[in-house]
């Protein structure tokens, strides 16, 4: 059975010596302050030396892998079968213990070290699961990535430098170099933390409907395109296709195409839906 992104809640690694949590992601938001799930499953794993490695509860399951330094603690919502989860968080536990088992047997306290793992982890488990024709658009505001250090702040920074309203996911990836595992788990880090929305890009054979957007917009458009605006604008009535408006108009295809998505983009056209 396939893997389903949305049922993940949160992940944890945890000290195997001292039981302090080194790395948090939430995923979602949880009933149970996660802080105490964690302080429980040290208890029970640490303390009483139990090979328990699920924990079934009313609302989660917890999914447990026991390494020599470090544990890997799973919160996702009940699943029939936890196989392909458990694959997941022993690769993860392998690469912790590779990468950082001397400085988690060795801890002086300091947990910032561990950050850039973040990455790692979610390019097993990405917040989200993003269709790839879709085209990411940047956000001027978003909320702050708590793990946005060092390479992975480099790698944000890669990607973002491709994301330019036009390309899809998948043209992205094609661009960019990186593993497809890498790209999405960066996609979703963005899309998670508010830093892009997403919109369908238009085809010829798409219907446009005029909305009502601001005069300021408006205004904005008409003294760059002059009266191609109103003349766009006053085709789109929810019955013609894109590619029956550039024909009938008398300009450069080209240009009205770019006017066209530049319209869909500040709201002043939205695509028709289909009834």
């Amino acid at each position: 059975m396939a893997l389903d992104v949305s049922k993940v809640r949160y992940i944890s690694l945890i000290r195997m010596e001292g039981g302090e949590s080194v790395l948090n992601i939430p995923y979602a938001e949880l009933t149970v302050d996660p802080d105490l799930i964690a302080g429980f499953v040290t208890a029970v794993i640490i303390f009483a030396k139990t090979p328990i490695r699920t924990i079934r509860k009313a609302a989660y399951d917890i999914l447990i892998e026991v390494g020599e330094s470090v544990l890997v603690l799973l919160v996702v919502d009940p699943v029939p079968d936890e196989a392909p989860y458990r694959e997941k968080l022993k690769r993860i536990l392998a690469q912790v213990e590779t990468e950082h088992g001397d400085k988690l047997k060795h801890f002086e306290g300091d947990i910032r070290r561990f950050r850039e793992f973040a990455l790692d982890i979610i390019m097993e488990f990405p917040f989200s699961s993003v269709d790839l024709d879709l085209v990411p658009i940047r956000k001027t505001k978003g909320v702050r990535i708590p793990f946005r250090v060092g390479e992975v702040d480099h790698a944000l920074e890669q990607l973002e430098s491709f994301i330019n309203g036009k390309r899809t996911v998948a043209e992205i990836m094609d661009l960019i170099g990186f593993s497809d595992d890498k790209a999405m788990a960066l996609i979703s880090i963005l899309d998670r933390y508010q830093w892009i929305e997403f919109k369908t890009r238009l085809t010829e054979e798409d219907i446009l409907v005029r909305v009502d957007c601001p005069d300021m917009t408006l205004r904005m458009l008409k003294s760059q395109y002059g009266k191609h605006v109103e003349d766009v604008l006053e085709k789109f009535d929810g019955t013609f296709k894109i590619k029956d408006i550039v024909d009938a108009l008398p300009y450069d295809s080209l240009a009205l195409k770019f006017l066209i998505n530049r319209l869909v983009e500040v709201g002043c056209l939205k695509v028709q839906k289909a009834h």
